[in-house]
Formats: structure tokens, sequence, C-alpha cells
């Protein structure tokens, strides 16, 4: 395969912010604020009171990079296979946010999953009001451990800052591999805890990566990032905002010394401090 490695989409590893300042990085972020705005202009339509997300999804601290990169592998996935039945993609995790319907607009028959019920109904409604040609979109309920697909059912699964949050990430992996074809593709991004307190921390970044890779190899290669060069947190053109800090205060006493005392297990009171890496996989066959 001939690749490109100084592309920005042409590789997997951690989100560098000098992918942001790359014409092809730009290209595909703005056609991607386009098909948002369309979206919001849409929002009285569906959205429930009880829905909590960030209305404007595109611009936060990671996703800014991660919808422009999941986009590209799914638009160059589907060349060469202009005509015929749609491609079948899965986005596990989905929420209700435009990038479906952005996935759709490139042909696919877009299938969103959540374990969400509220999900369901507002994600329905988007589909009824907000265009997703040529393609279209669907919502399926995960009710379980298995995903609701048959085995090599699907052609691709893109899954954006979703397997951080799932205590067994391998099962849900291994249900990954299932419902997708041989050869078929996988679009995953995930936070990496840079401090050490938070999801995906050394050792399950490790066990992350060994099951993946038991299951599928890289269609990319992982191309490194300089430190100076790292997307997180606390830079990039959206970061996370800081915790004032009385906020601090208050939660540094209830989980350190409250929660201890009550013999409840205390959680993290610092903001979070993260990278993001992407990865492009192929199933292996």
């Amino acid at each position: 395969m001939d690749q490109n490695l100084s592309h920005p989409f042409e590789r997997s590893g951690l989100a560098a912010l000098s992918d942001l300042e790359t014409p092809a990085w730009r290209e595909v972020l703005a056609e991607l604020e386009r098909q948002q705005e369309a979206f919001l202009e849409r929002e009285s339509s569906f959205r429930s009171p009880d829905y909590r997300w960030p209305r404007d999804s595109l611009h936060t601290w990671s996703r800014v990079w991660e919808y422009p990169y999941a986009h590209a592998q799914l638009r160059a996935h589907l060349v060469g296979k202009e005509g015929g039945e749609r491609s079948r993609v899965v986005d596990l995790g989905s929420g209700v946010t435009f990038f479906p319907f952005a996935v759709a607009r490139l042909g696919y028959r877009v299938s969103c999953l959540d374990v969400d019920p509220i999900c369901a109904r507002d994600l329905e409604r988007a589909a009824a009001c907000v265009e997703s040609g040529p393609g279209e979109v669907e919502f399926r309920l995960i009710e379980g451990e298995r995903l609701p697909f048959d085995d090599e059912a699907v052609d691709a699964v893109y899954c954006i800052s979703v397997l951080e949050h799932i205590p067994d990430f391998e099962g849900t992996v291994r249900e990954i591999a299932r419902i997708l074809r041989p050869g078929g593709k996988l679009v995953v991004t995930f936070d990496l805890d840079v401090r050490g307190d938070s999801e995906i921390g050394l050792e399950a970044h490790r066990r992350l990566l060994g099951v993946l890779l038991a299951h599928f190899e890289l269609h990319w290669p992982e191309v490194s990032v300089h430190p100076a060069d790292l997307l997180q947190t606390t830079n990039g053109p959206y970061p996370l905002p800081t915790t004032p800090p009385l906020q601090h205060l208050r939660g540094f006493v209830k989980q350190r010394i409250v929660k201890p005392l009550l013999r409840m297990k205390p959680r993290r009171y610092l903001p979070p401090h993260l990278a993001v890496q992407g990865l492009t996989l192929r199933r292996r066959s």
C-alpha cells in the first residue's frame, strides 16, 4: 500500500495539534461544520429536554479531531464501491448528533446503536426531519451484551470516544468483530489518561490494544506524535474548561475525606487531563 505518512488521515495514532492546521483537515472540518449547523437548525423538532450532551458536539476538545478523522476514513472506505446495495455502517454509542447524518450523506446505511432509550426517541425523530440522502439513518437499542446484528452483517463500524467508558470493553470489541465482515473496517477513537486517574490509563490501554489487535490489523500504520504537538484537554482550539478553585476544594473534600469516612469509593475530583488516539483497522479473515 502506498502510504503518505505526512497526510493527516493516512495514519493511526495520537491526535496532533498540527493535524488541525493542514488543508485536508480544514476542508473536512468546514464541511462538517456546515452539516452540524443544518442539523441544529432542526433541533427543536427532535431534541428532548431529558437528553444531555453538548449541542455543539463538533467543537469540543476531542471531537474537532475525532469527527474529521472518522469521516475521512469512512469516505475512503467507499472508494470503488459505487452502485449496488448501500454499505452498512454501525455508529456504536451514537448519542444524538449530526455525525451519523454526515456519514449517511456519503452513501452509507447508518445504524446508530446506544443503550439509552432517550437516544432512540430523539434520533428516530431526527431521522424523520434531517436530510440523510443518498444514505439513510436508523436506530437500534442495545439490550444486554450482544449487539443487535447477525454475524458478519455489517461493512464498517465506527466508535468515537465510547470504549473507554465501557467496563467490559473486551466483550464489546469481540462483538464488533463478530458483526463485521472479514476485511471490514473499524474506526475507533478513545481518550487516554495523561495524569493517571481516569478511565484509560496505562494498563487499560495495553489491554485495549491487545484485544483490538487480536481481532483486527492496522489499516494505517501508527505514527508517533511529538509530546509538544499532542492534542490534550488543556490545549487546542476548544480546551475543556478548568475547575474553579472553590469547586475543586469541594470536590477534594467530598472525594478524599467524606466518602472514605462513609466507606464509599472515592472518585477523581480533578478535571480530566486527556489525550485522544485514533485507529483505523481491518477485521482479520
